[in-house]
């Protein structure tokens, strides 16, 4: 009966084990996707504001740039 018992307590340890290593592993996987579907969202909304103001920038140096163009005039009427 003994033995038994130890051969019982035995392998309920190593299902306990192997079922938590396997959910461990499972929730590691979870956490990577996750962890990378946020910076994959990061780096969308950088590219988008990197675009808006290349564009902004474009502009201001059209305006700049533009020969009909009397910045002094401007910004006294501001």
């Amino acid at each position: 009966m003994e033995k038994e018992l130890i051969i019982m307590v035995i392998m309920i340890v190593a299902i306990a084990s192997v079922t938590f290593t396997e959910g461990f592993k499972q929730y590691l996987r979870l956490r990577k996707v996750t962890k990378m579907e946020i910076n994959q969202d990061e780096l969308e909304l950088l590219r988008k504001q990197n675009r808006h103001l290349e564009s902004r920038v474009q502009t201001l140096e059209k305006i700049v740039t533009d020969g009909s163009y009397d910045l002094k005039q401007q910004i006294n009427s501001l």
